[in-house]
């Protein structure tokens, strides 16, 4: 057993807090042997984009392997459900179809006199913030900033951050990944959905952040529109917004097809630039990042980035795309992959990338190099400051889990690779000094010479948290500079911080990454009532009024009515995943996080113990990002969990033992994804698959490694969840992702 103080601070914190990568970032499907414990390392059919791409599709197939037309999928679903009845838990009883209820007055009145369908409280967590890749600050008041959750929406502050409120929960689609601004008007913003980073392939979850076009508000946020010329599938991934500071209407957007302009406020749009390799392919990613120059009076002076793990990435450069210049490859490396790019507001002349790799190796998905242009990026004016070959090790580390990657140097352990280039990957340069630069992946980092030096200015697993890991977004104080101002905003996995000394001293020293105590730079959180952050499941005690969940990149979360929505805390790190709790006894919870892990704590949180697989024996890829288990409703000391195979343990844990056969085939690396087991008999279970299978047991409580469970698919795709009528027992249930 370990307490929660000591978790954070000994070597069995890298496993529970950070398996193996920067907060949970687990090995993928189909890991050759020698990786299969290294996060950082995709699979060689990764660097295919084709390859790539087919996974994708395949993940989303409809029952005669086409992909699926989701919104087509969701119109059709909507006007399913406005004919369903609905049924009213408080009046037990059914009552009309929305559809009926505008056919009929009476229906209608009904509807409307019986308000059937009560309403849902927010329980949280407010204190503690999800994923955030967009930043905003009003250029006139600092008290206002707006932020973007990747699955939360638009939120405001009016008091500099220290508490939020939602703009719109009700949008079409609230995964917002970037907000621009319009530089003449702080009060239209613009809002683009979709996040497009692939990382529903690379995490293996098979579940992406789609989007659905760009949103548009005049009022600060409080109403929105979708702007309808987004509604189509070049704007389901809008990764990067910029707007010409000369004429507002003048928008460009990043997108997985590539970069868009509109000339009328968003009205219409043409494609700017069709990215494409080196060797003429199209990029799958298409372009992530864009930088605009704001000194150049009418020309909009545009940067684009374009690339990501699956494809060899470019900086484009237009030196004026309004007037429709020809775009320009800049700058490409073999072996480059995501880039990000920041311009230095005193001297715009000067450009930074940082760039990802995708060259195999411990750097994959970490530093390729970063690079700075003193010549407004003209090709071969481009000076590589560091690359991941660099002598200093602590200059290669800007995209990698510092900490993981020093641990023989700061605690005696065994140095891994842990690599977020790919996903967490922002550059920044000081308002006021174009030689004073931010990187950010899993921590951030600050070099004061240009770019050639750098040292650790944040440490994700310090306890308290300097700041959260993995950095998104980095947005300066309007007034940055002025009278000493040194205030900066921070958006990642844990939300937003802020700091008002970043130019503080710190440390670039090789172990400087060992202990907080080496850099001066403070962090505040403010994440309250900020309610971001993405659940991946979650479970109730009996009395309803306590409540814990596993959260991504947060670990598993807990709170109750008396805490309230702002007293959530921590009692497990790293991606928290599946858990339950003892009806009988509640002091007993079962929590994990990703991949193959399982814990039990048996005093309601306040301890915790880990790593309770004993008598697994099969592979680690052979359990899903996200692993299901399940506490049997018919005994509190039996659980299941699956992997390839169904296991089962009559002693809350203590010991495993299998309980099916293999279900993959020869030649696949299939699942389980969803379980059930009935409440009228305990030999009754189900289990599903990612492939769409359902295999089902009559005698469950008797089978061992090796036995078979007969099977049935309904439909391809993922299985989500399985249920078992609780009153006829041949009545059970599934639903689907795709």
């Amino acid at each position: 057993m370990i307490t929660r103080e000591s978790f954070a601070r000994i070597g069995v914190f890298f496993l529970g807090l950070c398996l193996l990568t920067a907060c949970g970032r687990a090995p993928k499907p189909n890991y050759p042997e020698s990786v299969r414990l290294k996060a950082e390392q995709p699979p060689k059919s990764f660097d295919d984009p084709d390859l790539a791409q087919e996974y994708y599709a395949a993940q989303r197939s409809g029952l005669d392997g086409q992909p699926v037309d989701v919104l087509s999928k969701y119109r059709e679903a909507q006007l399913h459900m406005r004919s369903m009845p609905r049924h009213s838990l408080r009046l037990g009883r059914a009552l009309p179809s929305l559809k009926e209820a505008d056919l009929s007055p009476r229906a209608a009145r009904r509807l409307k006199a019986a308000q059937v369908l009560g309403r849902w409280e927010e329980l949280g967590p407010g204190n503690i913030g999800g994923r955030t890749r967009a930043l905003l600050v009003h250029p006139d008041d600092d008290q206002q900033l707006w932020a973007a959750g990747v699955s939360g929406g638009v939120w405001k502050s009016d008091n500099g951050g220290a508490s939020w409120r939602v703009q719109d929960d009700f949008l079409p689609n609230i995964a917002v990944n970037t907000l621009a601004m319009d530089p003449d008007n702080p009060d239209i913003i613009y809002a683009g959905t979709g996040e497009g980073y692939f990382r529903e392939i690379i995490r293996g979850t098979g579940l992406p952040l789609r989007g659905r076009g760009i949103f548009k508000t005049l009022d600060g946020g409080d109403s929105w529109s979708r702007l309808e010329s987004t509604d189509n599938d070049d704007f389901n991934w809008v990764n990067d917004l910029a707007i010409s500071v000369s004429d507002p209407k003048r928008i460009y957007a990043g997108t997985r097809t590539g970069v868009w302009q509109s000339r009328d406020g968003g009205q219409s749009w043409t494609r700017s630039l069709d990215p494409r390799d080196p060797g003429g392919n199209i990029v799958a990613g298409g372009c992530l990042h864009l930088a605009m120059r704001t000194d150049q009076g009418d020309a909009d002076f545009l940067y684009a980035s374009c690339g990501t793990l699956f494809d060899q990435a470019s900086v484009f450069r237009n030196r004026d795309a309004n007037a429709g210049l020809d775009w320009a490859r800049v700058l490409t490396e073999p072996g480059m992959g995501l880039t990000s790019l920041a311009i230095a507001p005193s001297d715009q002349r000067i450009v930074y990338a940082l760039a990802s790799s995708i060259a195999p190796g411990s750097y994959i998905g970490g530093l390729h190099a970063v690079f700075r242009s003193d010549q407004e990026g003209t090709p071969d004016t481009w000076e590589p400051l560091v690359r991941n070959s660099d002598a200093n090790k602590l200059n290669t580390l800007l995209l990698t889990n510092p900490l993981i990657a020093n641990q023989a140097l700061c605690a005696g352990g065994q140095d891994g690779f842990s690599n977020l280039g790919w996903y967490a990957n922002v550059i920044a340069v000081d308002p006021t000094d174009p030689d004073v630069v931010w990187a950010g992946g899993v921590d951030l980092f600050r070099s004061d010479d240009g770019g050639r030096t750098w040292g650790p200015v944040s440490y994700w697993w310090a306890s308290p948290p300097s700041s959260h890991a993995d950095n998104h977004v980095i947005v300066f104080h309007p007034d940055y500079g002025v009278d000493g101002n040194q205030t900066f905003w921070l958006g990642g996995d844990g939300g937003v911080w802020r700091t008002d000394n970043a130019r503080a001293p710190r440390s670039t020293e090789p172990d400087s990454v060992c202990s907080p105590a080496n850099s001066q730079v403070a962090w505040t959180s403010l994440s309250t009532d900020y309610g971001t952050i993405q659940f991946y499941h979650g479970s109730a005690f009996p009395d309803g009024e306590t409540y814990f969940a596993g959260a991504q990149d947060n670990g598993t979360l807990i709170s109750s009515d008396q805490q309230g929505s702002n007293g959530w805390r921590s009692i497990l790190g790293g991606d928290g995943a599946y858990t339950a709790v003892d009806p009988q006894n509640p002091d007993t919870l079962y929590l994990s996080f990703q991949g193959l892990s399982f814990s039990r704590s048996d005093d309601g949180g306040q301890n915790v113990s880990i790593g309770m697989t004993n008598g697994i024996f099969d592979a680690p890829n052979t359990f899903l990002f996200i692993t299901p288990f399940l506490l049997d409703p018919n005994d509190p000391n039996r659980l299941w969990i699956g992997g390839n195979r169904v296991w089962r343990t009559e002693n809350r844990g203590d010991l495993w033992q299998g309980a099916s056969a293999d279900f993959s085939g020869p030649n696949a690396n299939v699942r389980i994804s969803a379980i059930a087991v009935s409440t009228l008999d305990p030999n009754r279970a189900l289990v599903g698959l990612e492939n769409g299978a359902i295999h089902r047991q009559g005698s469950a409580l008797s089978t061992i490694s090796g036995s078979p469970w007969p099977s049935a698919q309904p439909r391809s795709g993922f299985v989500t969840w399985l249920a078992f009528d609780p009153h006829q027992e041949a009545t059970a249930y599934a639903t689907y992702a795709n």
